[in-house]
């Protein structure tokens, strides 16, 4: 192949990239690509770049050549952030529920929100979850959704063959918290009953039995 056609080739493949990145389709690959196909131009086309451009100043075409090299890196950094935040949030997620299934509650609890814990303290989930015989077997988490508007929350959609919390399709809230994803839990996906229902009852409960004791 002459370089001619080689040109044309890098050409045809730099559009191809260009409707990938359109398309936000393989993004990481197209970035890749491009890496691969500037690198492979730089190679062939080292001796004229030298005498050319960095006219023979090892010191300048080193520069430029580590400034792409950066360039790459943040770029790379960047494209697979996401991949790398949603894997944290299954890591957690499933340490979350893996602990639910062996009945390690407090390892469970360990993994929830500050505001979780403020509003559902340790003793009430254990006993929630012993009460109720909460189970947790088989279960794939379907989607992890990012909010478009705050990147340290997200939603998992998790599904099962058996029931996760009384759901088919179980729509798990998570929240970044001192660079760690956290799963943000309430008594009432638990248990259907939310904290403050559980207080009036306790309420309603006291002055009962109290009328029970008088009358």
């Amino acid at each position: 192949m002459n370089r001619q056609s080689f040109y044309i080739t890098l050409i045809n493949t730099f559009i191809g990239i260009g409707a990938s990145l359109l398309l936000k389709d393989n993004i990481l690959i197209a970035l890749l690509l491009s890496f691969l196909i500037i690198g492979t131009i730089i190679f062939i086309e080292r001796k004229w770049l030298g005498e050319k451009i960095f006219r023979k100043k090892k010191w300048y075409a080193i520069a430029v050549y580590s400034a792409l090299a950066v360039t790459f890196i943040i770029g790379l950094s960047f494209v697979t952030k996401p991949s790398r935040e949603t894997s944290h949030i299954i890591t957690s997620i499933n340490v979350f529920l893996n602990d639910i299934k062996t009945g390690d509650y407090k390892g469970a609890y360990e993994q929830l929100s500050n505001a979780s814990k403020k509003t559902y303290p340790l003793n009430d989930f254990t006993r929630d979850h012993s009460n109720n015989r909460i189970s947790i077997q088989d279960f794939t988490i379907e989607q992890v959704i990012f909010n478009k508007y705050d990147d340290k929350k997200t939603v998992a959609v998790l599904s099962s063959p058996f029931l996760l919390y009384g759901h088919e399709t179980l729509h798990l809230e998570m929240i970044k918290e001192d660079h760690e994803w956290r799963v943000v839990f309430s008594r009432k996906i638990a248990t259907g009953k939310d904290s403050a229902s559980s207080k009036s009852r306790k309420r309603d409960g006291v002055i009962t039995n109290l009328f029970k004791k008088l009358f």
